[in-house]
């Protein structure tokens, strides 16, 4: 009996000795339960989640190589990284101002950059928009002022803007905001598009190695005052002349297309320029597509002016830019996100 006692105890001794041991060195699982996926705890769930931060990409159209409306699209980019969350911006070179805004159309970009004249051409379906009107544009705003030098070369023998019929003029390229402009201004004072020669170089690098060989006669470009490619065609300025509207001209030309105002070249922004020049302007202008998000609309705008002083260091036409002219007199209508912005501000009531 004594002998039975103690095998049973040593049994058991043994048994709950192994039991111990199992229960630290092999690890326990729940049971699976069929017909029933696992649910992840609630920090799991968290880090499976989309997340809301996901980066906001911006195609900014700019316009050719050698221009202005490429470092100025450059300088936009880096002032809405610098100020909006989880956006990353480029400048993009492209045809200029039609091209960006057909390319806003057809959600190509998110941002264009054009002279109004192209606009008012996209949203009245006019000149290289006819038959075919934009109603996707809206404005963000108005910010630099671009006057037409109407440049040609002294051999051309050209005193007036009557003398450019059968001239050979530069365009860049097809779509561009300078040919949208050249041919608002022969069609106001009377020239035929067929009466001239359109040249189309590419870009600005081109045109102006063709406009300082005298591969064509010269050019009506919408540039900013002391442009710096309009600086390196006229050199010394000894191999070209400026043609100046009359008084008469310019008043047919704003009657016929008021996005066009007055605007005198002063004396000696180029060399050898001795007098003012009178002349018309448009405004260039930031656009983007009326269905963009009101809040993106919104933070892009106050970027701008946020960043105001960051652009004027990168680009002097950042240096017409202000609250006061920005939101007034667009073409296209403002983006409800920019007037949410301008109102805020105190530019708009």
């Amino acid at each position: 009996m004594k002998r039975s006692l103690t095998f049973l105890l040593a049994v058991l001794l043994v048994l709950g000795l192994t039991a111990c041991g199992s229960s630290s060195t092999t690890p326990t699982t729940a049971p699976e339960t069929k017909g029933e996926e696992s649910k992840p705890s609630a920090e799991t769930a968290q880090q499976q989640a989309p997340k809301s931060d996901e980066k906001v990409f911006i195609r900014i159209g700019t316009a050719s190589l050698g221009g202005n409306f490429f470092p100025m699209g450059t300088a936009l980019a880096l002032a809405f990284e610098e100020t909006i969350d989880n956006v990353k911006a480029t400048g993009q070179a492209t045809g200029g101002s039609s091209f960006n805004l057909t390319a806003l159309d057809k959600k190509e970009l998110e941002v264009g950059l054009s002279q109004s004249v192209a606009v008012a051409s996209a949203i009245n379906g006019t000149g290289s928009f006819e038959g075919a009107p934009l109603d996707s544009i809206a404005t963000i705003a108005n910010y630099h002022p671009t006057p037409s030098h109407i440049i040609i070369r002294k051999k051309a023998n050209v005193k007036s803007f009557e003398d450019l019929k059968g001239k050979s003029l530069e365009m860049l390229a097809i779509g561009d905001g300078n040919e949208a402009n050249a041919k608002k201004l022969l069609e106001a004072l009377g020239i035929g598009w067929d009466e001239i020669k359109p040249v189309y170089s590419g870009n600005r690098v081109q045109a102006a190695s063709a406009l300082k060989t005298g591969k064509v006669d010269g050019i009506i470009d919408a540039a900013g005052l002391g442009s710096s490619w309009l600086v390196d065609v006229l050199g010394d300025g000894e191999d070209f002349d400026f043609i100046a509207l009359t008084d008469e001209e310019i008043a047919k030309v704003t009657a016929k297309y008021p996005e066009f105002s007055k605007m005198n070249i002063p004396a000696a922004t180029y060399k050898g320029q001795d007098q003012e020049i009178q002349a018309v302007a448009n405004w260039t202008t930031i656009n983007v597509r009326k269905d963009m998000d009101e809040e993106l609309a919104y933070q892009i705008t106050k970027a701008i002016f946020v960043n105001l002083d960051l652009l004027k260091e990168r680009h002097d036409y950042f240096k017409s830019m202000s609250l006061e002219t920005a939101p007034h007199d667009v073409v296209a209508p403002l983006h409800p996100g920019a007037e949410k912005y301008y109102k805020e501000v105190g530019a708009l009531k």
